[in-house]
């Protein structure tokens, strides 16, 4: 039977459920929670550039750095040009600066925002255009992250853990781990406020139930 939503998807993204249904069975993800974070990071395609399944966002200005110089040498994204900025304002950088600037292509790769550079194997293939292959790989972060997690903070367990792994998607293991252990909320250690919050509410809200993220 069809994954069962609450809500619809926005119009023209209805294929989306089957696609979250298939690979959170396969690797053991709540489709629910793919479709949140779908929700957070593209709005189901629909915050992207073009707005599209396979288009593209995140157009913040990184500065130049020989390991950045090298992926873009090796893959080039299209549109992204070298040149001198001012500042890089979004990642405080005031001073003059080299820096990758995107045009009409950005860092975050597809439905679910693959970052280009974290996941440069995955992004450089062309994968991420393929929203069945994001809905994967997007399995993948999240099972690397809770095995990550465990062996970083061994006491780690349920729901607590699973928020921890959302914030993960966003933020990296290793951040998300290293501001637990110091006490802070996981809204400073992911780059958008409420980031956690809202995948839940939405993945509750689609599945009519709480707590339909459980076992990310």
């Amino acid at each position: 039977m069809p994954l069962q939503l609450a809500e619809p998807l926005p119009k023209g993204t209805e294929a989306l459920a089957g696609l979250a249904e298939a690979a959170g069975k396969k690797f053991g993800v709540s489709p629910y929670l793919l479709l949140g974070i779908c929700y957070a990071e593209s709005n189901f395609g629909q915050a992207l550039k073009p707005k599209a399944f396979n288009g593209t966002g995140d157009f913040i200005a990184r500065k130049a750095t020989p390991e950045r110089d090298a992926k873009m040498k090796a893959a080039p994204l299209p549109n992204v040009v070298r040149k001198t900025v001012p500042g890089i304002k979004e990642r405080g950088i005031s001073d003059p600066c080299e820096a990758w600037v995107p045009t009409t292509t950005g860092w975050g790769c597809g439905i679910l925002q693959v970052d280009y550079e974290a996941h440069f194997e995955f992004c450089k293939s062309g994968a991420w255009a393929d929203p069945a292959k994001s809905m994967e790989y997007a399995c993948k972060i999240l099972n690397d992250a809770r095995v990550a997690l465990k062996k970083e903070i061994p006491s780690l367990a349920g729901a607590d853990l699973d928020r921890c792994v959302i914030a993960a998607y966003n933020a990296g293991a290793r951040r998300v781990a290293k501001f637990t252990r110091e006490g802070k909320k996981l809204d400073e250690a992911t780059f958008h406020p409420g980031y956690v919050d809202k995948i839940c509410r939405k993945a509750d809200a689609l599945a009519g139930r709480s707590g339909s993220w459980l076992g990310a």
